[in-house]
């Protein structure tokens, strides 16, 4: 599902005007990303946390020319699912 299937389905599920639901999907995703910039951590109740963990650099091997590189160090994003949605996604139902 894409972001513009997401604001399609939020439209027709809630009955919105088509726009709206397109900005609501929107803005929605540009407070989660604002916030995941500063570092916040992101918890959406009965779906999950996303929060920003630092990666060390590592050694690793170039996988066509098995010549040994170094991947930096960085920032990235990590997300827990909550217990909801993973008895959901297991069992086809929510307690």
């Amino acid at each position: 599902m894409t972001k513009n299937d997401l604001a399609k389905e939020v439209a027709v599920s809630e009955k919105l005007c088509l726009s709206t639901a397109f900005k609501a999907v929107d803005g929605v995703f540009r407070v989660i990303k604002e916030a995941l910039s500063k570092g916040e951590e992101v918890t959406l109740r009965g779906f999950g946390t996303l929060s920003v963990v630092q990666r060390e650099e590592r050694n690793a091997v170039h996988f066509k020319t098995k010549e040994p590189i170094v991947v930096p160090a960085r920032r990235t994003v990590k997300f827990r699912i909550s217990k909801e949605l993973k008895e959901l996604l297991n069992n086809g139902t929510v307690d």
